[in-house]
């Protein structure tokens, strides 16, 4: 029996899309981390999972911070063109959801390999906006 190409010990590597037209490292995040304030670029951020009135951030480098703010904080100040709230519990960044399914399991996949469900009620509007992100890195 052959082995496997890929292993499963490395992870794969967390690669964004962004269409030509966007700036890159433009935005950062300031956040109260372990008694002081670290800033990441919001072109890190992977997805922000909302709990409550906390939000998870996760990263490219696979980190996970917790901040006391909720999503609906964050999806008013975060560029509508790259994120996008497909969840009351999740907002995704765009550049790093690799594909979709609106099929039986409504869900997107992201470059971490997370998988994450989309709102039933907001399918249509999610999946005409993922259409246009995706025409856009084309062009």
């Amino acid at each position: 029996m052959e082995a496997s190409v890929f292993s499963s010990a490395q992870p794969l590597a967390v690669v964004p899309q962004f269409p030509t037209s966007y700036q890159r490292g433009t935005q950062r995040i300031a956040l109260p981390y372990l008694n002081r304030t670290i800033f990441i670029s919001v072109d890190d951020i992977l997805c922000l999972q909302g709990e409550g009135n906390y939000t998870f951030l996760h990263t490219r480098d696979r980190k996970r911070y917790l901040v006391s703010k909720t999503l609906k904080e964050f999806e008013k100040t975060l560029d509508g063109s790259i994120f996008l709230r497909i969840h009351k519990s999740y907002i995704v960044n765009l550049a790093y959801v690799q594909r979709s399914l609106f099929s039986r399991e409504r869900q997107v996949r992201m470059a971490d390999g997370r998988e994450v469900a989309i709102s039933r009620r907001r399918l249509k509007d999610i999946s005409q906006q993922l259409a246009q992100y995706w025409l856009r890195l084309l062009n």
